[in-house]
């Protein structure tokens, strides 16, 4: 069995090359090394701090809270000169049915077990081999929970660009790509930046259904559906009610109309080659390992009661919502989409010891009883009635 190799013995290009294929071996579908300047600032700080300064946080008030860590990597960690940006793709295809299915108004990340944990095994596996590989002697390991702009960090490591939706787009795997970053005490060879491929496209700005998306890259977070129903636990401004429209948890839209994308919603696994370039790819096996909690339909989420709720969703990024805040979020949804499976579950709802959840059933009924009252005023307009 062949030594390691010394740190010594790798130069920058040796040293990336080898940073790189283990990020593979340990499950990551690209990865890319960017520099950490002399004075330690992250790409995108300015406009991280401008963002701040307008307000755009919202009730994330973390965000603010650790600006300085996140602007300024050298605040924690002096001894980083480089950043190892890694990413893994998830299962983009549509799944379940609209008719019922609560796997159908959840966003596509959250389909699995909880990345965060399988991320944990992978990035500890992976820093550990950097440093008996010689790549680097000190690493330490981010997934998004971390103080760090790591999605800036990825475009400086040549991953993708932040698009119009402000998301990272890679130009071969879309933008439904989780992300994670190991800071390196080493100076392997840099990734050169991927150029923006948005064009004039604004698809995802046109289509957010609360306009979240107020300047290209730019997002809200105090209009972001995905702030409310997953960070605020359900806790939606009434006026954004009907904008939920059919989101239980997290919003797709977004990236659901990106034209880097189109190439996720062929059959997962499939893998075509168009003029050299990868159109489709086969979804982490581990990140759409099918979850307990699959088979529940919207009504039954809405009745959910807590012993049935710990034992579906264990180790399941929705748990981040909460048990009210995924009901209240289901009720909502029930009275936007006007489902016949859930009218009585709603009617249940209306007594409730939970007053948010008797509110949020109301104004569910309500949108029934208007919509039928509209039916009633066409039909009379037409001579029907």
């Amino acid at each position: 069995m062949a030594s390691p190799m010394t740190r010594s013995s790798l130069t920058p290009l040796s040293s990336r090359a080898t940073a790189k294929a283990l990020a593979a071996r340990h499950g990551f579908a690209t990865s890319g090394i960017a520099l950490v300047p002399g004075d330690g600032q992250a790409p995108r700080a300015a406009a991280y701090a401008a963002w701040l300064a307008q307000g755009f946080h919202g009730p994330l008030a973390y965000m603010q809270k650790t600006q300085l860590v996140r602007a300024r990597i050298h605040t924690r960690f002096p001894w980083a000169r480089s950043v190892l940006a890694v990413g893994a793709f998830y299962d983009a295809a549509l799944t379940g049915q609209p008719t019922g299915a609560l796997l159908a108004y959840v966003a596509r990340y959250a389909r699995g077990r909880d990345y965060h944990l399988i991320f944990e095994k992978r990035l500890k596996g992976l820093a550990r081999a950097l440093v008996q590989e010689g790549v680097c002697a000190q690493a330490h390991w981010h997934v998004d929970t971390g103080p760090i702009l790591e999605r800036a960090w990825a475009e400086a490591a040549g991953l993708g660009w932040i698009g119009k939706n402000a998301c990272l787009i890679h130009p071969g795997l879309g933008s439904f790509l989780l992300l994670a970053v190991i800071l390196m005490d080493s100076t392997p060879a840099a990734d050169a930046p991927t150029p923006n491929r948005c064009g004039t496209c604004r698809r995802c700005m046109d289509a957010c259904p609360t306009q979240a998306l107020v300047a290209p890259a730019v997002l809200d977070a105090r209009r972001c559906l995905a702030t409310w129903n997953i960070e605020r636990r359900g806790e939606l401004p009434r006026e954004l009610w009907p904008a939920q429209r059919e989101w239980v948890f997290g919003c797709d839209t977004c990236q659901a109309v990106c034209p880097h994308n189109a190439a996720c919603r062929n059959p997962p696994g499939l893998r075509q080659q168009q003029s050299g370039r990868i159109v489709a790819h086969p979804p982490d096996a581990e990140l759409t390992a099918p979850r307990p909690w699959h088979t529940l339909t919207l009504a039954e989420c809405i009745t959910l009661q807590p012993a049935e709720y710990n034992r579906l969703f264990a180790a399941s990024p929705l748990r981040r919502a909460g048990l009210k805040g995924l009901r209240l979020s289901a009720i909502t949804v029930a009275g936007n989409k006007q489902l016949e499976d859930c009218r009585e579950v709603v009617s249940r709802c209306l007594r409730d010891v939970d007053s948010d959840i008797r509110q949020r059933a109301e104004w569910a009924a309500e949108q029934r009883q208007r919509r039928r009252g509209g039916c009633r005023a066409d039909a009379a307009s037409l001579g029907l009635g």
